[in-house]
This record gives structure tokens, C-alpha cells and sequence, in this order.
């Protein structure tokens, strides 16, 4: 189908803005009803904190991979970065750009629905979709919220504008963005081409045409990429680069591994409501476009493949599954249908439910309350303070005015046993660089038998045990957390 005669026709895109209106003021309300109690939370989950930690050392002139390490893509720092520059540095700049992230994949839901339905099943979809987001890990502003969006774009894209060399040029350039939020979009975008590949080799069954449009459409998923390659190549950095973005993440240790044995627990909500839109689809009699629905199958697929391409899959990797059980449970809420009705109702019911939001709302509070209480106490050591945090909340830093110049800020890459050898220097060395500068405050857990498997956790424990005093307990995101001063008479 095309476009463009009915935009002409309806007063251009000006009079489809307006069209949109009712929806979008919808979405936002939704957005705000269900997100606002963390939209200004600096603990709201552990990854944000660090890369927000990123992202304001990049606006201090520091440089990603080489004066301070991750191995996340530099898109997803620069979109904290921006963020930052535009709202300030506090938690709230990076929440609220998660809050339109969730806004613009709330909309792409509710099109590709209206696509598979119609406009008022769509607005079903677009609530689904916050929900689902928020109940599955992205509270804030995870990664999962930030390139799902991109991926759903590819798939309008596609379902609006079959055979077009244009829109498919459009969709492999969002495929690039999406990866440069998290390389483990690849192979989400590589079922995508394939599927379009496919579809333009039936058009046009001459392989000479067809391996130029994969080339064409290979270049422009990559251009984001190569483009930063080529960066850090001029900047004198390539191989910071290569060794963070590609070498890295395969040296990481398995330790949760792919199928956690509470996964199905996790993925239940999911799996039922691809099941009762599966049930639907067969039983209730409605038709839908063959095309479409085949497009939100295969790309289900290609999700389930970017979830369980790392070694280690983690419970809120799972939030990329939202927008495709939210689509493949279409026919279950099709509001064309009187049945419609009751299953969106029995849907929203039910992740209202499973998100617990009044205790989970408390939760949060809580854990801002414990952050304050531990930022106080750090405060109150003056001004010559100094931090290290071996486990807990990277914000500590930013909050206390101890941000350390060091290049291993993040404690998960020098305590975890998974990132031992899979960051470029031992994890010895970070510590000990970390202890050599004799902090007046050091963070750890209460309960430090949770790193049996930690090369690291020993030496810390030996050091505070030998020169430090507890002083403070917190409870911050389920982690208990003991505070350690230096002694007096080792201050020096």
C-alpha cells in the first residue's frame, strides 16, 4: 500500500499530525500514569546509573573505551550524553528521554496494530506496550527500551511500504541505530533483511540485482557503525574500540547462561498472551492481513535470536519480547470483535497485576530514601571524602562529589567472576589501583559470600576488615549494602 496520495489528500502531514493527536495525548497520559513514580529515581536500576556515569564523563571531554570502559555500543552514550546536555545531570535528564522512547514504541505499537486491526485495537496495543515495558525491567531507561523502538520502526516500514528501495533503506539505517543502543540487535536485523531479501528476490528472481540490494542494504545497517570506527581510527583509538565493542563481550565467563531455571516464570505473561492471541486468530473467526501477521511471526523469531545471543541472558533482556506478544496477542483484544473487549480488559487486568505497581512504587521510594541516607553519611566525612564502590549504586559518585578519574568505575567489572579476563586488564589491578588511593569510604555488600566465585571480593574484605570500620547499612534495589570508614589512625 502507499502513502503518500492520502496525506495530499487529508492536508499533508500537518492534517495527519492532527489526526494523530487524540492518540498521542493518549499515549503520553498513559506514559505519565504508569512511568512518573521514577521519573526522577537515581536508582532506579543499576546499568542507568553507569551509563549516565558515561555520559557526563563524555561531557567532561572524556572519551568511551579509552579514559573510562564499557563495552555497550557509543550511540547508547550519546543518546545519555544528549540527554545530560539538554536536561542537566541528574537522573530525570535520562529518565525523561526514556519516557518518549516509551512514547514513540507506545505509537508504533498502536500502528502496526491498526495495521493488523484497525485504530481502536491499536490504542489497546499502545497501552499494552507501556505496561509490558514497564512490568519486564525497563522502569528507566534500559537499553531494551531505547533500541526497541527502532526495531519496531523496521517493521512499519516494511508492513506500509512493501518493494520500496526507500523504505527498506530507511529500515536498515534504523537497524544500524538500533545497534549502535545494543549489538545484540544483529540478529533481529539480519532475519529482517532476510525476510525483505526473500521478498524482493519473488518480485525479481534475478540474483546479479538481488545481491546488490543485500550489499546496499549490508552498507547501511553497518554506516553507523563503520562511522564510529572510523572515529576512534583517526582519533588514534581503533583498537580500544575494536577490543570493547567486538572482542570483549565473547572473552565475558558463563554464569547465568541462557536458560535460567526461572526463565519460563519470568516469560509466563508473555507466553500467555501469545497464546491466547494464537487461540483467537483460529477460533474466533476474525481475518487478518497474511502479510502483516507473517512480518510479526518472522520477526518474533528474529527477537527471541537477539535475546539468547549472549551467553549470559539476564531477566530484563526479555523486555524486547513485549511489542511482539502485545502484536501476536492482537486477535485476543481485536475491538472489532465483541470477544475483543473482554481480553483487552483481561490483558491490561493482568499486567497491572503481575507489575505489582503499588509495591513496587513503595519499593522505589524506598530505595531513594536509603540512596539519600547513604549519600548523607558520605557527605558527612567532608570535604577531603573519597569513595570506592566495589558493589552498589555508581550514582554514589555523581551524589558525593567522589567521582574517581579511572578508567574501571563500574563495579560489576571488577567484582563479578564473569568479567574476570573480559575487560582488557585483570581484575586485580583495577581493585588494587582502587585500595592504592586509600578511600576514606569503601561500599560493599552486607553479605559477601555472594561472591564466593569473586577473585576480587577477598582482597577488598581483607583491606576493610585491616583499615576500616562499617558504619552505615542500606538496602538499595534488594542489595544489602555495608558502608566501611577508614580508621582514624589509617587515614593517612
Amino acid at each position: 500500500m502507499t502513502a503518500a496520495p492520502a496525506r495530499h489528500a487529508d492536508g499533508g502531514w500537518a492534517g495527519a499530525l492532527l489526526r494523530e493527536a487524540p492518540v498521542l495525548l493518549f499515549i503520553t497520559a498513559c506514559s505519565l500514569l504508569v512511568r512518573i513514580w521514577w521519573i526522577d529515581n537515581p536508582v532506579v536500576d543499576h546499568d542507568e546509573q553507569f551509563y549516565s556515569y558515561v555520559a557526563t564523563a563524555m561531557l567532561d571531554g572524556q572519551i568511551p573505551y579509552v579514559d573510562v570502559w564499557d563495552r555497550k555500543p557509543l550511540g547508547l552514550f550519546l543518546l545519555y550524553e544528549g540527554a545530560h546536555a539538554l536536561l542537566g545531570r541528574g537522573a530525570f535528564a535520562y529518565l525523561a528521554m526514556a519516557n518518549l522512547f516509551a512514547c514513540v514504541g507506545a505509537w508504533l505499537a498502536y500502528r502496526m496494530a491498526a495495521v493488523l486491526a484497525d485504530r481502536r485495537t491499536g490504542w489497546v496495543a499502545a497501552l499494552l506496550y507501556l505496561l509490558a515495558m514497564t512490568v519486564f525491567g525497563c522502569r528507566g531507561a534500559q537499553s531494551e527500551l531505547l533500541f526497541a523502538p527502532l526495531c519496531m520502526g523496521m517493521m512499519l516500514l516494511a508492513m506500509l511500504y512493501p518493494g520500496s528501495l526507500r523504505a527498506m533503506l530507511a529500515a536498515m539505517l534504523l537497524g544500524g541505530l538500533a545497534l549502535q543502543i545494543k549489538y545484540t540487535a544483529a540478529p533481529f536485523c539480519a532475519v529482517f533483511a532476510l525476510f525483505v531479501l526473500i521478498e524482493d528476490y519473488r518480485r525479481a528472481p534475478a540474483l546479479v540485482p538481488l545481491a546488490g540490494r543485500a550489499a546496499l542494504y549490508a552498507l547501511t545497517g553497518l554506516a553507523p557503525t563503520i562511522a564510529f570506527a572510523a572515529w576512534y581510527a583517526a582519533a588514534g583509538h581503533f583498537d580500544d574500540f575494536v577490543y570493547a565493542n567486538f572482542v570483549s563481550i565473547f572473552e565475558r565467563k558463563t554464569s547465568i547462561g541462557r536458560f535460567h531455571p526461572k526463565t519460563l516464570t519470568v516469560i509466563a505473561p508473555f507466553l500467555l498472551m501469545i497464546a491466547a492471541g494464537t487461540w483467537a486468530r483460529f477460533r474466533l473467526g476474525q481475518t487478518y492481513p497474511r502479510r502483516a501477521s507473517l512480518l510479526v511471526v518472522v520477526m518474533t523469531v528474529g527477537a527471541l535470536a537477539s535475546i539468547y545471543f549472549p551467553s549470559n541472558v539476564l531477566a530484563y533482556y526479555y523486555a524486547f519480547l513485549a511489542p511482539f506478544a502485545v502484536l501476536l496477542a492482537v486477535p485476543f483484544y481485536d475491538l472489532r470483535q465483541r470477544a475483543g473487549w473482554f481480553g483487552a480488559s483481561v490483558l491490561v487486568a493482568a499486567l497491572v497485576v503481575t507489575g505489582n505497581f503499588p509495591a513496587n512504587i513503595a519499593a522505589g521510594r524506598a530505595d531513594v530514601a536509603q540512596f539519600h541516607a547513604l549519600v548523607d553519611r558520605i557527605k558527612a566525612g567532608g570535604a577531603a571524602r573519597t569513595l570506592y564502590v566495589f558493589s552498589g549504586p555508581t550514582a554514589a559518585y555523581a551524589a558525593t562529589g567522589t567521582r574517581p578519574r579511572a578508567k574501571y568505575p563500574f563495579p560489576f567489572h571488577s567484582a563479578e567472576y564473569m568479567e574476570h579476563g573480559a575487560v582488557g586488564r585483570p581484575q586485580e589491578q583495577i581493585v588494587e589501583e582502587f585500595l592504592a588511593r586509600r578511600p576514606m569510604f569503601i561500599l560493599t555488600r552486607s553479605d559477601m559470600t555472594i561472591y564466593e566465585t569473586s577473585f576480587t571480593a577477598p582482597m577488598v574484605m581483607n583491606e576493610v576488615h585491616a583499615h576500616y570500620v562499617p558504619v552505615g547499612q542500606y538496602l538499595i534495589l534488594g542489595d544489602g549494602l555495608m558502608l566501611w570508614q577508614r580508621r582514624p589512625d589509617n587515614a593517612s
